[in-house]
């Protein structure tokens, strides 16, 4: 984990710490950081649906509960509603089922504590948090089989990690797509890569690549357009951190997609 003057870029997101002077020119530690609030902010949201559901299941005997709160429930980040997609709504049916109500407010707090189990877990994992992990052999690391949702585990289910300019921007006859030819002065994965690569890419991504722009693309296994693709100088050097640090774990793991 990226640190810097003894301050942790995880926990400082976790605590919501004031960062140090000087930490914001850390390139790797402010990836690191930037990534863990983004994160922290999706748990905060799992633990609002936790309390929207234990807050409404002392209230089951209201009419229509049952239906305003099917309406509720959001994924985590989605917008917030007023009106009938909150409760408060105006109920359209009314509830029989006192008993059936409660169970449905149980699951629904059980399916919350479980997505957020899970995040935290993706959040462990890609902020290389853990005594044993840290201190693993590099031996070790490479017998592993890759966790898809860590960085190294990304790199390891990648066919293409590279950075370039894009030299030409074509639309494939009849489809919606773009096929991208990119002058790679920068591969990451193979470490030896072909100097100049093609890929397809949808036509409504944002951003949408452009003949002259500077790129990070990122290819799945097996996987025929990008899942990641970044443009602007910032943008670049805040995944360029995360890929660099992760590279010495992902060299010979297995991915299990």
């Amino acid at each position: 984990m990226a640190e810097y003057e003894g301050v942790d870029a995880l926990l400082a997101a976790i605590t919501d710490a004031s960062l140090p002077e000087g930490a914001r020119d850390d390139v790797a530690f402010m990836a690191e950081h930037r990534s863990a609030r983004e994160d922290v902010d999706v748990l905060r949201e799992q633990l609002v649906i936790i309390g929207d559901a234990l807050a409404d299941s002392g209230k089951a005997a209201e009419p229509g509960r049952a239906s305003q709160r099917s309406q509720g429930f959001r994924r985590p980040g989605g917008p917030r509603r007023s009106g009938d997609g909150r409760p408060g709504g105006t109920p359209k049916t009314r509830s029989r089922h006192r008993g059936a109500l409660a169970v449905g407010v149980g699951a629904l707090a059980a399916a919350a504590v479980a997505s957020m189990v899970v995040g935290m877990g993706w959040l462990v994992a890609h902020n290389g948090m853990g005594g044993a992990d840290d201190q693993a052999s590099s031996s070790d690391a490479k017998t592993d089989s890759a966790n898809s949702f860590s960085a190294p585990g990304y790199i390891a289910c990648s066919r293409l990690i590279a950075e370039g300019t894009v030299t030409e921007v074509v639309q494939v006859p009849g489809t919606e797509q773009d096929r991208i030819t990119l002058d790679v002065y920068h591969s990451y994965k193979p470490a030896k890569g072909e100097k100049e690569v093609t890929f397809l890419m949808d036509q409504n991504v944002d951003p949408r690549l452009h003949e002259g722009d500077e790129v990070l693309v990122g290819i799945g296994q097996h996987a025929p357009t990008p899942d990641i693709w970044t443009t602007g100088e910032k943008n670049i050097a805040r995944d360029r951190a995360w890929i660099v640090k992760a590279l010495p774990a992902a060299r010979g793991m297995r991915c299990e997609r």
